[in-house]
């Protein structure tokens, strides 16, 4: 991709959307040294233009947009993950955009095809993968467990795990447990065979299983798995690829990184979130052209090589970018991880549920561990609640 020649000047106001119960000092600053490599990057080729960010809760997003699109103060640009993009979207609190196929092409097939819309539009541009791997303390754990059998045997002598009880960082172990085509069907509007309660007992039975164990704790979110890790109180936790940087500044050489375990069904089915650049609705001409002038650059293998090579612990989505596999035992599981999420199409769990369902998963799986909901009863509300949307 050629970078533009015509000199560019002014300043692009970026809002940068990120989980609300993750949102603390340490990410606002991990996020805007990571858009200051960006602009740094940008302004070899445009020493005209200046990025301004600003940090918000991605689920309030929606929200700031209503009152700034109204007083003409919205941003020229947004980072944010692929389904917030297309729930924007849908409301017009976003522009859609288009890029010829030159620079589309470039990219990864399946990411540039969830981004577009029935008009041939996108609801953003596909800019960066954040695959789900396993993390874990070398100090206490040689080699990370290959199997969920191994996980369990490895917490029964000892290694303290902690799981996530979220939807999207959760989903990993449908596949291994043979449910995800379950929940999968369910979310399409598919009745509930016997096939389907089956898989979802024997996964509802594990999750039991391996709350009984001394060594394993569910929580809430997966900020509570990152600090416990740090703290040394875990072992072994699910990690998103984006808080390897976190980690790594904490825990150094003593942070070991691997895929997720298989079981008696298959692969790890992780979720690899995918983010995207969107484009605001009140940029003036100038203003949308220094966006869609960065966007691209953004895009461009010498940015996503850079990217990849700076150790940000995200994959490219130029398909001429190769991540460094050999050289990195990192990157390598990183790609291990996206590989999976492919295989399994995980990513259908987001695209198909609303955010209300996978709150109520949560709830349901909370009372559930708990011994406040039977295992019967919790089979009924999952079996109600992911077949809900299409209902309606």
């Amino acid at each position: 991709m050629q970078p533009m020649l015509r000199p560019l000047e002014g300043t692009l106001y970026i809002a940068v959307g990120v989980s609300q119960e993750a949102l603390d000092t340490e990410l606002q600053k991990e996020v805007r040294q990571r858009t200051a490599l960006l602009q740094a990057s940008f302004r070899t080729l445009q020493p005209g233009v200046r990025l301004q960010v600003e940090v918000f809760p991605e689920e309030n997003l929606r929200r700031e947009l209503l009152v700034r699109n109204r007083t003409g103060l919205s941003p020229d640009l947004l980072v944010v993950n692929e389904a917030t993009a297309q729930e924007l979207a849908r409301e017009r609190l976003i522009n859609t955009v288009s890029f010829p196929a030159t620079v589309l092409d470039q990219l990864d097939a399946g990411s540039v095809l969830r981004v577009r819309r029935a008009d041939g539009t996108l609801t953003g541009l596909p800019m960066e993968l954040q695959p789900q791997v396993a993390c874990f303390d070398r100090r206490s754990v040689q080699r990370s467990p290959a199997t969920l059998s191994e996980l369990l045997a490895y917490s029964a002598k000892g290694m303290e795990v902690g799981l996530s009880l979220d939807a999207v960082n959760l989903a990993w172990t449908l596949g291994p447990l043979g449910a995800i085509d379950a929940v999968g069907n369910l979310l399409a509007g598919a009745p509930a065979t016997p096939l389907t309660q089956t898989s979802l007992q024997n996964w509802l039975q594990w999750l039991r299983q391996a709350d009984q164990q001394q060594h394993i704790t569910f929580y809430p979110t997966e900020t509570e798995l990152l600090k416990e890790l740090m703290a040394g109180a875990l072992d072994w936790i699910p990690c998103r690829s984006i808080n390897i940087t976190r980690l790594r500044s904490h825990m150094g050489k003593n942070l070991g990184v691997a895929p997720l375990p298989s079981g008696p069904f298959g692969g790890a089915s992780p979720i690899t979130r995918e983010r995207v650049l969107a484009f605001g609705v009140n940029s003036s001409p100038v203003q949308r052209q220094l966006a869609l002038a960065l966007a691209r650059f953004a895009i461009s293998p010498l940015h996503q090589r850079d990217m990849v090579s700076r150790s940000q612990y995200v994959l490219p989505v130029n398909r001429e970018v190769a991540p460094p596999v050999r050289s990195s035992s990192v990157v390598a599981a990183m790609v291990e991880g996206r590989q999976q999420s492919l295989r399994r199409s995980t990513i259908r769990l987001v695209e198909g549920s609303s955010k209300s369902q996978r709150d109520a998963w949560q709830a349901l799986l909370t009372r559930f561990l708990f011994d406040d909901l039977s295992q019967q009863d919790t089979l009924k509300g999952l079996i109600q609640l992911l077949g809900s949307e299409r209902s309606r």
